[in-house]
């Protein structure tokens, strides 16, 4: 649904570009507004404030329209909508334009106007080519082979039919439509109101929409006489032909809502008390209900009809989350217990997809929260496993086999999954399997995972050894399938100092049949293990294409840890050839290196501490020999590193580098900042920490990024004085100087904007009074807004930049 910002604006006309992927609406407040067809979003706003718009139309090119102009002169104009400049004009009509249509071939279009003129023109001239002296011309249309057009006269009831070849000749035919004009009115006028003329896709078939009580009127293109009109009164003039010719869709009288007639079935007289609607398909139906997200919208669907509830069903139960307490609640709105009279909604959502037909149609089922074990400390000195656990895992398992579609597994209760349901899951076809391990040290059994021949991505969370964790060496080295790897340790051996975690049991089974992982994604969180731990024989590096590696490395502020990638960062050559997207969370030279010896990086981010940095040069973590390859401390915190970084990232992935995020510990120098404007020109998103005077000359660097949308300047966590003087100009100055900084056309693309912890949004370019010039003087500047960090949590340079994996 796409809404005007003015409620005293109407929209003159409307078209679609060849790929039906944009539409571009002309205004009666003399602007062009353009949206996306495929995604429902405002694009851009193009103004005509001088010359007026109407009857805009795209070229072949979804990049410029040509449009009538309603002030000053009569002229056509051929704009470009990426810079809202113009690219030629098109001078010779001497009234008001009153069509335009483009040939379906070629850059050839017609116009029509009062001045008595049809005229043809190309886009690539701005002369006209020919010239037609008709009778009030008002209407024109080509056929869709472009090898004939038709003009069309209100004024005297007649419709010509021209050969494009010989335009220059008299019409081949003309049919008349006198007998279909509307009775005389109060002033003996009878002239028809036409609105539009076209032909349908077949070329068969020729539609004159008409004002009037007569109706709307379909042609043969080839036998004028053969017409079927309307037969309603009509008071709204637009109508459509769908593309198999079958249908028109349009407006009646006073009824506001689309009507759709076949023009091959029934008329409406021949069925008695019938209106000329139709009921729309149920494929139809079933696709708009398909754009329903909200689970209660859903439900609310489902209890409306029977055709509903069917339709819906398999939306409602697709993604399925279950989510369990370890206490009784109670209803906000009537203080009743949540399943009164049953269970608790955790446990009769399961029992309805054990026991219903709805299990079928589930995709992704979550399990969630807290499950309360009762006499779990009896139960624990005696080796056992609760029974309400037990039961849990069997109640799991037979909903897994009944959930034959299932794709995607969650398993994030603080109790342990047991292999009840892993074996389970080994029979399944699930795709994605998240599996969170409690951080208790309960006991419970430790199984050997089979292998999930159907298995893509994997994500492990809470891993600690010390915790009855499974051996998944037989599932990783057994899963073929398995490209995606995501590992999240317990904290709490780094916290302890703790170097408990083995690496070759993990991936022993790999490393023994000398089959690496093939691996594309890989996550590592929170890795605390030697250096010895090398990783080179448990992942096949040339076809990893991203890595996040967050609390696991060596680098600033952090005086020594195991590193996951240390060893490959060491090897000279490029080591990870198919690297596209890297995030980590430490400043190294090992990580220098990496970017020194690797190439066509398209997304990097570096997560700096939010928190003031301890430039902590003591050796408290355990080292092995293996491990002297690490940075000095020292190293960490000099200029040299960042100089020598930015390098690595400027001369090796400059050229196709999309996205960079840099801690924001490094205030970069203004030539930092050039050297990466100068060899990054694909950037779209950045993230760096400059100061005032820095962020002042960066201004000027920054519209020789012709792609950027989102910019961050971040605060310095060492001191608040960029944060401060932000703050001592937000009174609304931001938002003054940004908009008319961003109007030209080298920020045409700018859409977000933070300053310290100021997050600002950039909206369409508007015609507005000079607040601080020439009173009464009007300028171009972009409406912008202050947004709080909620609006800009989904976009990459600000949603990469946390500890989530």
């Amino acid at each position: 649904l796409f809404k005007l910002s003015k409620a005293d604006t109407y929209v003159t006309s409307l078209d679609f570009d060849d790929e039906g992927v944009l539409l571009i609406a002309a205004c009666s407040d003399s602007s062009l507004q353009l949206y996306s067809a495929r995604d429902g979003t405002h694009r851009k706003t193009l103004l005509s404030q001088k010359y007026g718009c109407h009857l805009a139309r795209f070229s072949h090119h979804s990049d410029s329209v040509i449009y009538a102009s309603t002030k000053v002169d009569d002229t056509l104009r051929y704009l470009s909508t990426h810079d809202n400049s113009y690219i030629r004009y098109f001078k010779g009509h001497s009234g008001t334009v009153t069509d335009i249509a483009l040939s379906p071939r070629d850059d050839t279009f017609l116009s029509c106007a009062a001045d008595n003129t049809v005229r043809l023109w190309n886009l690539k001239s701005q002369y006209a080519q020919a010239r037609l002296n008709l009778s009030t011309p008002y209407l024109a249309a080509y056929d869709p082979s472009a090898t004939v057009f038709a003009v069309a006269s209100a004024s005297t009831s007649s419709i010509l039919l021209y050969d494009v070849r010989n335009y220059d000749k008299a019409p081949f035919a003309t049919f008349d439509m006198r007998q279909y004009d509307p009775p005389p009115g109060p002033g003996g006028n009878n002239i028809p109101e036409w609105t539009k003329l076209e032909f349908s896709n077949d070329g068969k078939s020729l539609l004159v929409t008409t004002n009037h009580v007569q109706g709307h009127l379909l042609l043969d293109a080839f036998n004028a006489p053969s017409i079927t009109p309307s037969k309603s009164p009509l008071g709204q003039g637009d109508t459509s032909i769908s593309p198999d010719g079958r249908y028109v869709v349009g407006s009646s009288g006073a009824d506001r809502d689309a009507v759709v007639w076949d023009t091959q079935g029934r008329g409406e007289s021949e069925v008695p008390g019938s209106g000329p609607l139709l009921p729309l398909p149920l494929n139809l139906i079933a696709l708009i209900i398909s754009y329903l997200e909200a689970p209660a919208d859903l439900a609310r669907t489902c209890r409306t009809c029977r055709v509903f509830h069917y339709m819906t069903l398999p939306q409602l139960y697709t993604d399925v989350t279950l989510r369990s307490y370890d206490s009784i609640r109670y209803s906000l709105e009537h203080g009743r217990v949540e399943g009164s009279g049953m269970g608790s909604p955790f446990v009769m959502g399961l029992n309805g997809l054990v026991l219903r037909t709805v299990s079928g149609y589930v995709r992704k089922l979550k399990f969630v929260g807290e499950w309360r074990e009762h006499d779990l400390e009896e139960f624990s000195k005696r080796g056992r496993v609760p029974d309400s656990s037990i039961m849990l895992n069997t109640l799991v398992r037979v909903a897994i086999e009944r959930s034959t579609n299932l794709r995607d597994l969650c398993w994030e209760l603080n109790t342990k999954m047991l292999p009840t349901v892993w074996q389970g899951l080994k029979l399944s076809n699930i795709r994605s399997l998240t599996v969170r391990f409690p951080s208790s040290r309960d006991p419970r059994p430790i199984m050997i995972v089979p292998p999930i021949p159907s298995l893509v991505a994997l994500r492990l969370l809470d891993v600690d050894p010390l915790c009855y964790v499974d051996d998944i060496s037989l599932l990783l080295a057994e899963s073929k399938n398995l490209r995606e790897l995501t590992i999240v340790w317990s904290p709490r051996m780094r916290e302890v100092k703790e170097p408990s975690v083995n690496l070759s049991a993990m991936f022993g089974r790999c490393q023994a049949t000398n089959q690496p992982l093939k691996l594309t994604k890989v996550a590592i969180k929170n890795l605390f293990t030697y250096t010895g731990n090398t990783c080179e024989s448990f992942y096949d590096f040339s076809a990893i294409q991203e890595i996040t590696v967050l609390n696991s490395t060596g680098g600033l502020g952090d005086a020594g840890a195991a590193t996951f990638i240390d060893s490959p960062c060491r090897k000279t050559g490029p080591a990870l050839p198919s690297l596209k997207s890297l995030r980590g969370d430490k400043v190294s030279r090992e990580l220098q290196l990496l970017l020194a010896n690797t190439s066509g990086l398209e997304k990097l981010y570096i997560i700096g501490d939010k928190k003031a940095t301890k430039h902590d040069t003591s050796n408290t973590f355990p080292r092995s020999p293996s491990s002297n390859g690490s940075s000095p401390p020292s190293d960490l915190h000099s200029d040299s590193l960042r100089d020598d970084t930015i390098e690595a990232i400027a001369q090796n992935h400059g050229q196709t580098l999309r996205h960079l995020l840099l801690p924001p510990q490094w205030r970069l120098t203004s030539d930092n900042i050039a050297l990466i404007v100068r060899n990054c020109p694909n950037l779209e998103q950045i993230g760096l920490g400059a100061e005032y005077e820095r962020f002042m000359s960066m201004r000027l660097l920054m519209p020789f990024l012709p792609k950027i949308i989102a910019i961050r300047v971040l605060d310095n966590p060492d001191s608040s004085d960029f944060r401060d003087k932000m703050h001592e100009l937000d009174d609304g100055r931001h938002e003054k100087q940004m908009g008319g900084a961003t109007s030209a056309r080298e920020w045409s693309r700018i859409r977000w904007m933070e300053l310290a912890d100021l997050v600002f949004e950039i909206g369409r370019t508007e015609l507005m009074e000079d607040e601080e010039g020439t009173p009464g003087k009007m300028t171009y500047r972009r409406k912008v807004w202050k947004r709080d960090a909620e609006a800009v949590k989904d976009i990459a340079i600000w949603k990469m930049d946390s500890m989530d994996v």
